[in-house]
């Protein structure tokens, strides 16, 4: 259990990295702060989101609002932004102090404001890993102070200890705990624990508009099925661009990612598979193969002169 200390925080704080980012991650927390809007203001107070990216995006947003339009939407007081709307509309203000309650405990959220309740929520798989606590800069001053957060039990488990390592075919690799990155080659490096229903993320980097994926419960025995695969592949208007389940779905990335890191989500619930790159929904197909029915992550390098590096490699069994 870890309390906060309180303090004032005003924003826009950055112009290069705009906003407020808690220094580690959190899984179920119980949070509290008071917080004061400028006239027309919009802001927002994220949860578990990763470290790169755009948190209102990738995280669970909830969006405070002077709310002048009077009408609850996905962007009033209270609403998961873009995602759900609150319980109820309270009314509109600035220039005036609001104590938040925000408790998040595994799949459920609930926010209270001035201890009236204005959300409910059971959050979608995508969300459950942990992450980061955020205040978004949105290009409007608000206040924030005594802010407060109290960490929760956290039963559940993920993987982040992805040793040892056994490559398929070849490549030049380098490898750790939770990273690896593959080069000038064609080949596979999977990691030893073996999932069947899981969500996964990774940042990643490719460089060289490299040609790689990630094999969903495959086996590094060349005997056995390599599995079925993420494409990376910058290209946007190749055949399978970046987040496409390659040869079932074509991904919907509109999205440059060449060169930079950015954040993929992949949930493998029997046949369904669902794709995310930076918080956004690229494929979806229930039709994977019904065998093999379980295995393990591989990571992919198809290309010379090329590089794909992974980090922050993270699972969850569902």
């Amino acid at each position: 259990m870890r309390l906060l200390a309180s303090f004032v925080l005003s924003l826009p704080l950055f112009a290069q990295n705009p906003g407020w980012t808690s220094e580690r991650e959190y899984a179920n927390v119980h949070v509290t702060f008071e917080y004061k809007l400028a006239q027309w203001a919009e802001a927002a107070f994220v949860l578990r989101t990763p470290s790169i990216g755009r948190p209102v995006q990738q995280g669970i947003a909830v969006f405070l609002a002077h709310d002048f339009h009077r009408r609850p939407g996905l962007y009033t007081t209270g609403a998961l932004a873009g995602r759900q709307a609150p319980l109820q509309l309270l009314p509109p203000s600035f220039d005036q102090w609001h104590k938040l309650d925000i408790t998040l405990n595994g799949n459920q959220l609930t926010v209270l404001q001035d201890g009236e309740l204005l959300q409910r929520a059971t959050l979608p798989h995508q969300f459950l890993l942990p992450g980061y606590l955020h205040f978004a800069d949105l290009l409007h001053q608000y206040e924030v102070r005594n802010f407060s957060v109290r960490e929760l039990p956290d039963t559940t488990t993920f993987l982040k200890q992805w040793k040892p390592w056994r490559l398929r075919d070849g490549g030049s690799w380098q490898t750790g705990p939770d990273w690896a990155t593959g080069a000038d080659g064609h080949g596979i490096q999977y990691a030893a624990p073996l999932l069947s229903n899981f969500l996964f993320a990774a940042e990643i980097k490719s460089s060289n508009n490299a040609n790689g994926g990630i094999f969903l419960r495959g086996h590094p025995v060349k005997e056995r099925h390599r599995g079925v695969e993420v494409q990376i592949y910058s290209p946007l208007d190749s055949v399978f661009p970046t987040g496409s389940i390659y040869g079932i779905e074509r991904s919907r990335i509109a999205s440059p990612t060449e060169g930079r890191w950015f954040y993929l989500q992949i949930l493998v619930i029997g046949r369904e598979c669902r794709v995310w790159v930076d918080g956004v929904e690229v494929a979806h197909t229930t039709q994977l193969p019904e065998f093999p029915a379980f295995g393990q992550i591989g990571l992919q390098i198809h290309m010379d002169k090329t590089q794909i590096e992974w980090r922050r490699l993270r699972a969850l069994t569902l």
